[in-house]
């Protein structure tokens, strides 16, 4: 019976459990729309609410009866500082690297590093200097372990106060509309700096116990460990958790749980089996994940699954913070009123050392030019905004629960967590309050010039297709209305420059959601998705950055031959391996048809929806761009299909029964939000339509076309060759694919081949003198190699060519043992002289 009752007592204390934590989730989500009516952040509020659940759960046992049974129930199962850490950050850090734009973050990396890692260690040192007087005993001497030991654990509680909370301070920069480069700092801070003051906790908490080994270098070195073990190993975390959510593509809530499994097998391997930081592993496995699952999931799961991480991050954030401050009532019940001077030395301390970083670290990153320039406004507003939270509480409890710290002495203990505690509150309810202040002083949440201009362009135009719309709509209702007047946008204080660039930025943005669109309705290939979003991205950058002068570089750049392709022509050439070849050619085909089609709706964007916006002299000066982007992409497609016509007639027709597929889906769904069908008929409909899209995903494979008996036989010059020397030729013979703009030749080089143009046409850049096409059954570099001579023009290949390379000594051989061939090639030579010559 005794286990029975046992038993049943335990069910019931976890019934309670469960049920406290429902309710104060519950009676926390009420906090959110009294912060905002208030003017408060969130976090400030769960904090005071914490603490008043602790002072109800410590005289809650005294009523007696079920209240307080229950409550001591619920009191008894609060977790330890160690299990708060695993349960509560692995998914508030996995939320935060979501969303994290990566592009931004690597903008501003060097500062982002400063202050989530620097800052930290500076924090640590200023706050231990600074707290260690009111620790030290009169009359020890600096070489005593009681002196060392106190000095360890002085630093200890820099360490602990050092990581920033940042819910707050980007719950007000979201509020009032801060400066988007101020939010990127202080988010990426975030994103790095628990990681950083955990790890320095562990080093002085070994420290403290005793374990020196190894000293300052020691220590520094197992830091490092930390920090670029757990980047390292997050990351591939992540990639390899996006390839396996592939494997549950179309199967939604598969997916999202895929990833609640990475944050936190990724953050308990790490930090229990390889020794390295959790914290840094599982922010590197999110955005790495986050990068590259986008393109991979099921079309329209990325938003359910965005939308899961910031329930998560609610629900880990108000509990981490409502358990820490219900410890606030036991703490301050052994607070005595010298522990102020204390508290106050490490508030100064702490800001003093976030002082030395934005006004004096920061402008040497400008001076060196590892950033852009700071104004004295952002390193103002970063400093005051080092507000503290729930983590620091967290640290200070774990360190105290370690053993080292009672190890010196119940005192330093208590003075720990109650320094901890009061410092926290005290940037709670003094930094977060009075940031909204400050930017509204300084005016940091007032737009720059030109996001002003374009707000009221934007806000004009849209006001007048309303007053449009709505005088229609009196017609309707046959209502009086008085005519509104066209709008006519005017020059205002932007220049001709910043219109196009607006313009610019605008066109990039609209091709994003057009390449994502097109991911979702299986219009476009994932590879091609990615490569497109990974284009689109350089497109923004660097027109961000240089305007239309950095839109044309990125385009050009965009077009470029890419590494991987490079690569696959290097196999093809050194090793004879023509399927990555291959394979390279038939993407670059496909980028390039989705991206004309991406620039055919571009032009029409600009031309119907941008006139207004930035005016018709820089809306003519995008589609211009447009139409360069556009040019340039035909020469491609055209010189894919000179070669490769069939597969590019293939491809095309794969494309155009892909939209097809997902037009239809678009009818079916149209005609179940008419309730024309049921929604049993409408899944029935999506699952044959699926299998039929499924089937497309696959395209065509190319075939190169480099056979070489094949290619031999194609080569008039050998047409009247006997079947053994064909034989002999076509064992010295290499294929080779040259690929438009290489240039095969290059004039003054040595010669050591020469070519025969199966198919295909190259140029002879003759110096001085109009290019000389040859085409297929032609050859060239054959005079270089008769007569030892220098090449004097350079030979450019105008579309895919397929080549045979003969080399110098092969050649010697062939016409040694074929002096029907010698004779053929040297008549060849003699009648196209001038030709031979100048391609020579």
């Amino acid at each position: 019976m005794s286990d029975v009752a046992a038993t049943a007592s335990h069910v019931e204390a976890i019934a309670y459990g469960a049920s406290g934590v429902a309710l104060l989730l519950g009676c926390a989500s009420l906090l959110m729309p009294a912060a905002r009516k208030l003017a408060l952040p969130y976090t400030v509020l769960v904090a005071a609410f914490g603490a008043a659940v602790g002072v109800l759960l410590a005289l809650a046992p005294d009523w007696g009866g079920t209240v307080g049974r229950a409550a001591s129930l619920f009191s008894e199962g609060e977790l330890p500082s160690e299990a708060m850490l695993y349960l509560f950050l692995p998914p508030l850090l996995f939320a935060a690297g979501l969303h994290v734009d990566i592009r931004r973050l690597l903008d501003d990396i060097w500062p982002i590093l400063v202050m989530a890692i620097f800052a930290v260690v500076l924090c640590c040192a200023v706050v231990g200097v600074a707290l260690f007087p009111f620790m030290a005993p009169d009359g020890v001497s600096i070489l005593d372990a009681e002196w060392q030991e106190l000095l360890l654990l002085a630093l200890l509680i820099g360490a602990v106060v050092a990581p920033t909370d940042t819910a707050a301070v980007l719950s007000i920069f979201k509020d009032i509309g801060a400066p988007r480069r101020l939010s990127t700092i202080v988010e990426g801070e975030s994103l790095f700096n628990d990681a950083a003051a955990i790890a320095l906790v562990a080093v002085l908490i070994a420290a403290l116990g005793g374990d020196t080994s190894g000293g300052i270098p020691g220590a520094i070195a197992v830091f490092a460990k930390q920090l670029v073990g757990g980047l390292v190993f997050g990351y591939f975390a992540g990639r390899a958790a996006a390839w396996v959510a592939q494997l549950a593509r179309g199967f939604v809530v598969a997916e999202t749980t895929l990833t609640l499994t990475l944050a936190y097998v990724v953050f308990a391997v790490a930090q229990l089996a390889l020794g390295v930081s959790g914290i840094v592993a599982v922010v590197a496995a999110a955005i790495a994940f986050g990068s590259r699952a986008r393109t991979r999931l099921t079309p329209g799961s990325w938003d359910a699954l965005l939308a899961l991480w910031k329930q998560l991050d609610f629900w880990a954030t108000t509990l981490i913070f409502v358990f820490a401050a219900m410890e606030a009532p036991e703490v301050f019940a052994t607070f005595h009123w010298t522990d102020l001077a204390a508290i106050g030395a490490v508030y100064g301390a702490a800001i003093l050392a976030r002082a030395i970083v934005t006004f004096g670290v920061m402008p040497l990153l400008v001076f060196f030019h590892l950033s852009e320039p700071f104004s004295r406004s952002y390193r103002l507003v970063l400093t005051w905004g080092g507000i503290r939270g729930a983590l620091t509480v967290v640290l200070a409890l774990f360190a105290v629960e370690s053993g080292a710290v009672i190890a010196t002495g119940e005192e330093n203990a208590r003075l720990l967590v109650v320094i901890a505690f009061g410092y926290v509150l005290l940037t709670l309810f003094i930094n977060a309050p009075t940031l909204r202040l400050l930017i509204r002083v300084i005016g940091m949440n007032a737009l720059d010039t030109r996001d002003r201009l374009v707000r009221d362009r934007v806000m004009a135009v849209s006001r007048a297709r309303v007053e449009r719309a709505t005088y229609e709509a009196a017609k309707g209702f046959r209502l009086e209305r008085e005519e509104p007047v066209a709008f006519v946008p005017g020059e205002g204080s932007l220049s001709h420059d910043e219109r196009v660039q607006v313009g610019l930025l605008t066109s990039v943005n609209r091709e994003i959601e057009l390449i994502m669109s097109g991911l979702e309705r299986g219009i476009v290939e994932r590879r091609i998705a990615e490569l497109l979003l990974s284009h689109a991205g350089r497109l923004f950058d660097l027109t961000r950055a240089k305007g239309a002068d950095g839109y044309r570089e990125a385009a050009g750049r965009n077009h470029r031959i890419t590494r991987r392709f490079r690569v696959a022509l290097w196999l093809h050439r050194r090793l004879g391996w023509a399927t990555p070849l291959a394979e390279e050619i038939a993407t670059r085909y496909e980028l390039m048809l989705v991206k004309g089609r991406l620039i055919q709706q571009l032009r029409t964007f600009a031309g119907e929806q941008m006139s207004q916006l930035i005016g018709a002299d820089a809306c003519d000066d995008v589609e211009r761009l447009l139409e360069d982007r556009e040019r340039a992409i035909q020469a491609s497609l055209d010189a894919m299909e000179k070669q490769y016509g069939n597969y590019a007639t293939q491809v095309r027709a794969l494309l155009v029964e892909r939209l097809a597929l997902a037009l239809e889906e678009s009818e079916y769904r149209v005609q179940r939000q008419q309730g024309l069908i049921s929604e049993e008929i409408y899944e029935d409909l999506e699952s044959d339509r699926l299998s039929r899209l499924k089937a497309l995903s696959q395209r065509p494979s190319l075939d190169l076309g480099l056979e070489i008996a094949v290619m031999v036989g194609r080569v008039p010059l050998f047409e009247s060759i006997s079947a053994a020397d064909l034989g002999a030729i076509t064992k010295l013979l290499r294929p080779e694919l040259a690929v438009p703009r290489e240039k095969v030749i290059t004039a003054g080089s040595l010669g050591r081949e020469m070519y025969f143009i199966v198919s295909g046409g190259v140029d002879v850049m003759i110096p001085g003198g109009e290019p000389v096409r040859l085409k297929g059954g032609d050859f060239f570099g054959e005079v270089a190699l008769l007569f030892s001579q220098r090449r004097n023009a350079d030979v450019i290949a105008v579309t895919y060519c397929e080549l045979l390379v003969l080399r110098k000594g092969d050649l010697d051989t062939l016409m040694a043992g074929s002096p029907e061939l010698k004779s053929r090639i040297q008549a060849y030579a003699e009648q196209r002289g001038g030709v031979r010559a100048a391609a020579e």
